[in-house]
């Protein structure tokens, strides 16, 4: 207790510190891509050691994660709480759950032509596999014969695993946020730009937070300083 005659505290405003946006870079993301494309490869040929232990199998379907991720911009509970009803292929929309959004906000993405091959796949496969609409699309148990419970959604543990593997494969920090801020930033950065197109894709209630991906091109930086210095 302090005797005074006012809180000493009126007035004071803190503020949190504001870090960059992490991202992957195009190197990162293309170490990401070739490993496990060689352990997709090594699997096929049944040339992986302890496949059962190994947190990047089956291949094909965390490669269909990974691209998920890279292409919609999707947080990490979104993937998880995904169903096989809220997959539109026909329309090429992906509905995303109010329940699993962080603002409460159902919203829909569209399919890329680069993410529906292995989409597609990851749908039939399930299908064949009888699971119904309101099943997780997203459960590895459906596909890796270690346990059968495939009707509720995927335990984050087996996702966890996964990211933490493949980050030593890598010898870099990778995770699902990082394809979220990755894809944002980088339609950010683009000439034609859309503040509201990235905002709708992110699923963000306000421009705000979207702006937060709005970062200075280094390179012009560096040039506009050198151009004042050269005259």
């Amino acid at each position: 207790m302090i005797p005074a005659g006012e809180n000493p505290f009126n007035g004071v405003v803190t503020r949190p510190d504001i870090k960059r946006k992490k991202t992957l870079t195009p190197n990162q993301m293309s170490a990401i891509y070739l490993i496990m494309q060689s352990f997709d490869e090594a699997e096929r040929l049944g040339t992986v050691q302890h496949p059962r232990r190994c947190a990047l199998l089956p291949a094909w379907f965390w490669l269909t994660v990974l691209d998920t991720l890279k292409y919609t911009g999707m947080r990490q509970n979104q993937l998880l709480n995904l169903k096989l009803g809220d997959i539109n292929l026909e329309s090429g929309t992906i509905n995303l759950r109010a329940e699993s959004a962080k603002n409460h906000r159902e919203h829909a993405v569209p399919i890329a032509k680069a993410l529906r091959p292995g989409l597609q796949a990851l749908y039939d496969r399930s299908v064949a596999l009888e699971a119904k609409p309101e099943d997780p699309l997203f459960n590895v148990a459906r596909f890796s014969g270690k346990r059968r419970d495939t009707e509720s959604s995927m335990d984050p543990q087996p996702l966890r695993a996964f990211f933490r593997r493949l980050s030593k494969e890598c010898r870099s920090e990778i995770s699902p946020h990082r394809f979220r801020h990755t894809i944002a930033t980088n339609m950010m950065k683009s000439p034609d730009r859309n503040l509201r197109t990235v905002q709708a894709l992110l699923g963000h209630s306000t421009v705000n937070v979207t702006l937060e991906y709005v970062e200075g091109n280094l390179d012009a930086m560096r040039t506009a300083v050198e151009e004042v210095f050269a005259r």
